[in-house]
């Protein structure tokens, strides 16, 4: 009886959390891609873990099909859109956290609501740098770009398909909580942390790397609270060197030698349109004039 009176007033106070207002569910039912627009029956927008748990436990008692979302708009791939009817977006973009940052051993532990420029300025302080994807819009989830494998531009601590990623806390779909490689334990967070641990192994618990089990699901395996990731130092010296050629296949000539040599930390082959379009500060009037006077790659 105290547990039916328990879970009642848990749905009645999460209903109280839901928004549905039109207007802000129109932001939630579409976005760049070709997915069919779908908008969904409510938005909650949870600021911890325990109330992701309430979310998620309402959600498999009630039969609700739930999207995560944890990036700002504009999206463009469509796994923010609901696939069916009377679905609940669950906007983790408040859960905004550095949890830590350990300089010693190279590792941020962050919440899904972090974006690049908000890591990045913290590392700067501690002399690190993250390993990130080409030019990330500034509303771009740190831990979303993470489970979703995209390339980063350091290709020498790219050595396996889910670095930078360590250790996740997940809510599973029946509300439990698992922790995945050197955070699953002995301890919770903070008993590692005096113990000297600093959730920087994947792999684990066990034989298992559950962390691919998460990787590229896009939240239909379960939520993510917080992340760990391998950063790198920051240098203190670092100098640009511009190729131009007519040709594509010279440079990629040199960029197989850089690479090989590891005498680069970060090498691009660019056209001269998406050049443009990334120096442009002002738009279109610097595209215009760079465009034209940029060489075919560099």
């Amino acid at each position: 009886m105290i547990q039916e009176v328990s879970m009642v007033k848990e749905i009645d106070e999460l209903d109280d959390a839901l928004i549905k207002d039109p207007s802000i569910l129109e932001e939630y039912a579409s976005d760049f891609s070709f997915v069919p627009p779908v908008r969904p029956a409510s938005l909650v927008r949870p600021k911890t873990r325990e109330e992701v748990v309430n979310v998620v436990r309402w959600a498999s008692r009630t039969k609700t099909p739930l999207v995560p979302v944890s990036s700002g708009p504009p999206h463009f791939r469509g796994d923010t859109v609901p696939s069916i009817g009377g679905s609940v977006v669950v906007d983790l973009g408040g859960m905004k956290r550095i949890v830590r940052i350990t300089r010693r051993n190279r590792v941020a532990l962050i919440e899904p609501g972090v974006t690049f420029g908000e890591l990045v300025e913290e590392l700067r302080v501690e002399g690190l740098r993250p390993n990130m994807p080409f030019l990330p819009r500034s509303t771009k989830s740190v831990l979303a770009s993470l489970l979703e494998r995209e390339p980063v531009t350091i290709p020498k601590y790219h050595w396996d398909i889910s670095d930078p990623l360590a250790c996740m806390e997940i809510v599973f779909g029946n509300g439990e909580v698992f922790r995945t490689g050197e955070a699953a334990g002995p301890g919770d967070i903070e008993e590692q942390w005096a113990s000297g641990a600093f959730q920087k192994a994947p792999y684990g618990p066990g034989p298992m790397h559950w962390h691919r089990l998460i990787q590229g699901a896009q939240g239909t395996m379960g939520i993510v609270t917080w992340a760990s990731l391998r950063c790198e130092l920051l240098p203190r010296v670092e100098e640009p060197f511009f190729v131009p050629s007519s040709e594509l296949t010279k440079l990629i000539e040199v960029s197989h030698w850089l690479v090989r040599m590891r005498l680069v930390n970060e090498c691009f082959l660019l056209n001269s349109t998406v050049l443009a379009i990334c120096s442009s500060k002002r738009w279109p009037d610097d595209y215009k004039t760079l465009a034209s006077d940029l060489p075919p790659f560099l």
